[in-house]
């Protein structure tokens, strides 16, 4: 079975791309779900073992952010294709697949980057999920998906029905039967 999961993921990853999820393959995924500032970010990164998710006050986490972990051994072949990951955790995103982030501090500036890309500056949310890809020797293969905190009051560019909005995007991730709900 875990030969399969990297295929898996690839297979996902190209239904995401071409817009399907009528026929995709569904992999056990832990969906983080809460209220806003419930810890949910600080959750995952206790997961993944590093820092790299954006912080601050109010709605941060505002699109689906898809993170797939990858167990790499010290030893694997994939660090020895590439040199200078030998000893590293790397990380690369869906959007820019060829772009290899040994600094986590750099991965949470694309994420910012490509949240407000999509959503703006001032606290929009958008379906569109980020994908992420973490590669470690200290981590279980396994996907968590980060959504946006339920919130009740809109704040900036946000809708007037951010709560239904954000409910709606919480059951499209957790109606798949092989979701682990995490709620805090």
């Amino acid at each position: 079975m875990e030969s399969l999961i990297p295929v898996i993921s690839k297979l996902q990853d190209v239904f995401a791309a071409v817009g399907s999820r009528e026929n995709e393959v569904q992999l056990p995924q832990i969906v983080v779900v809460g209220s806003q500032s419930a810890g949910k970010s600080s959750v995952i990164e206790g997961i993944v073992g590093r820092d790299f998710l954006p912080r601050g006050s109010g709605i941060v986490t505002r699109r689906p952010l898809l993170i797939h972990l990858y167990n790499t051994p010290i030893n694997a072949e994939k660090r020895s294709r590439h040199k200078r990951l030998a000893k590293d955790d790397w990380a690369t995103f869906e959007h820019i697949p060829n772009k290899f982030f040994t600094d986590f501090e750099k991965v949470r500036e694309e994420i910012e980057s490509e949240t407000n890309r999509s959503t703006g500056t001032n606290k929009g949310i958008s379906n569109e999920p980020i994908t992420l890809k973490v590669f470690s020797a200290r981590v279980v293969t396994l996907s968590l998906i980060d959504l946006p905190g339920i919130t009740k009051v809109p704040v900036g560019d946000q809708p007037h029905d951010i709560e239904i909005r954000i409910r709606k995007m919480i059951l499209f991730y957790i109606r798949n039967p092989q979701s682990l709900i995490l709620a805090l």
